[in-house]
Order: structure tokens, then sequence, then C-alpha cells
């Protein structure tokens, strides 16, 4: 299991933390991300699923290379079990029925079902448990846009799906200037478990402020990106960096609260297994299979990230 620590210098806010005039600022964000039903304690790390009727992808048909791998244990169980922090558009949030769980993610996991043959249950949960629930055989399959870490191999095996980087957002018109070089001591949130969290910030806090005797960026830990742009909304931090295509989707449907001033690093984003999980060789057959249909790049292009396309589904392992 991975474990999260934070320094002296990091502050984290949970949901309950939230004012309620902060939180009241949610519904201005419905656009960029809708809030998940009462029933749904994303928080405390319990998971919602709903059951995908693929209407949608149709035409797709079961992929017999892939089938074949799938061990009997799946085949008799007849479904997927997949995870996501269902928090942010536009990968992974709610409908505006509040139950149906859509976006990018959604969209591949269930393009992976019906390339398997398999029916797809969508699971929330928050983003720092998703991990101990692949460990803990909870479920199958993590589908929420994670990029590879020698921790993360360590612990799963990773498979590709689409590529995209972090990116820096500030409040519209960018009061505070900020570029990726003056962020020393500036409050920075971040979603909590995250890359960012875990190597972007920290990557950038010494090489732009720490190794030059500034002090480092002080990120503000919470527990999703929306938390992060409620934040920045309600002035409590002056920027979030976060997923490029969760920002750039926030600047479109909101850019008279947020403008995106950096792209940081690109890279691959991977689907995760358990280590060593016998499902791993059919998933990865099955999403080198998607990456071939027209309606992945359906997919990519519905949701505004079509430059997110890679052609190789590659599989990371220790």
């Amino acid at each position: 299991m991975i474990h999260v620590l934070f320094s002296a210098s990091r502050r984290k806010i949970g949901r309950p933390a939230l004012a309620c005039t902060v939180a009241a600022l949610a519904l201005v964000l419905v656009g960029c991300a809708s809030t998940p039903p009462a029933s749904a304690p994303v928080a405390s790390g319990a998971g919602t699923s709903e059951r995908a009727d693929f209407a949608e992808f149709g035409d797709v048909a079961e992929f017999a290379a892939a089938v074949d791998l799938l061990p009997a244990s799946v085949i008799d169980g007849g479904k997927l079990t997949v995870v996501m922090n269902v928090s942010s558009a536009p990968t992974k949030f709610y409908a505006e029925d509040n139950s149906t769980i859509v976006g990018l993610n959604a969209d591949i996991s269930r393009l992976i079902g019906k390339t398997l043959g398999l029916d797809v249950e969508i699971n929330d949960v928050q983003f720092d448990g998703i991990i101990p629930a692949l460990e803990g055989e909870r479920y199958q399959l993590a589908v929420s846009s994670m990029a590879t870490s020698p921790e993360r191999i360590s612990v799963l095996d990773m498979i590709d799906y689409a590529s995209w980087g972090s990116a820096l957002a500030a409040a519209s018109g960018n009061p505070d200037e900020l570029t990726l070089d003056n962020l020393c001591g500036q409050n920075i949130a971040v979603q909590m478990g995250s890359y960012q969290e875990s190597t972007t910030i920290p990557t950038l806090s010494k090489a732009a402020c720490e190794d030059l005797g500034k002090p480092a960026i002080n990120m503000v830990i919470l527990p999703s990106q929306q938390d992060a742009l409620i934040q920045l909304t309600a002035g409590r931090v002056v920027g979030v960096i976060a997923d490029g295509p969760v920002l750039s989707y926030a600047t479109v449907q909101q850019p008279d609260r947020f403008e995106v001033i950096a792209e940081i690093n690109p890279s691959t984003v991977s689907l995760a297994t358990k280590k060593n999980s016998e499902l791993t060789a059919a998933v990865q057959s099955a999403m080198q299979h998607v990456l071939t249909l027209p309606e992945y790049t359906e997919a990519l292009s519905k949701w505004g990230i079509d430059t997110a396309a890679i052609s190789e589904a590659t599989l990371h392992v220790e």
C-alpha cells in the first residue's frame, strides 16, 4: 500500500471543513463536475455503482483474442468491476441525474467491457482509496486518470490508455500574475493522492524554489479536483495544479472564473489492475483493440481532449 505523507508545510482540508458559503459555490461549478448524490459518501471512501447499458457503443463487438485471455472466474461472474474517483469533468463525473457516471473514463470502461463481452459496474471511491481497494480485490480495474510512477508500478499493473499532463490554473485574469516560476510560498490546491501531489508539485518546488533558497510551494491538499476549484473560487488558494483536461474543461464551462496559465509535462495515463492480476493480459489486449476503434477517438473528441489519443496500450511493470 502506498501511504500519503504530509509535511509540516502542507495543509489538508477535508470536506467537513469547507464552510457553508464555500460549499454553496459548488453550484456554480455544475458545468465542471456534477456533485455526487447524497447516498455516495465519496469523502469517506465508500462507493456507489451503476450498471452500464452500453447503448452509446452498440456497434462495438467482442474482440475474441482478448476474450480468450479472460480468467474463468471473471467469465463466470459476467461483469467487470471498475473503480474511479468520480469528481471532475470531463474524465469522471455524475450526469445531471446525479446517478449515472459519465466522462472519458466511464466511456473507456464501457468500451473495454464491450470488447470483453462483460457488463461493467462503475464504483466511486476517493482517489487515495483506489489502490488499497484494488489490492484488497474489492474491484478488478481502476480507470481514474492515473499517471505511472515507481511507487504505483510496485503494487499495480498499469496499462496506458491516453496521454495528457498537469496544468496550472488561476482565477480568471490571473490577478496574482502566476507563472511556473513564481509559485514559491504560495498556496496551491491539489488533489489528495494524485500524481500532482506526489510528484509534479514537489519536483517543481525543488527546481524553482527550494534549490534557489526560496520557500517551498505550499500544497493545500483536498479530496478532489473540484474541491480545489471551489477553494480557488473562494480565494483560499491562488492556484490549482491538476489534470490538464479537467482544468481546460473548467475554463470552457466557466471562463469568467478560471484561466489555464501553463501546461506541465504531458505523459501517458494508465488503467490499473492489482499486481500480477490474472485479468491484466485480457485488459491490455482489450485496450489495445479499443485504441483502433473509431469510438475511442470519438470519445476523446466528445470530451474536448482530441490530442490525448495514443496508439500503444503499453503495460508498465516492475
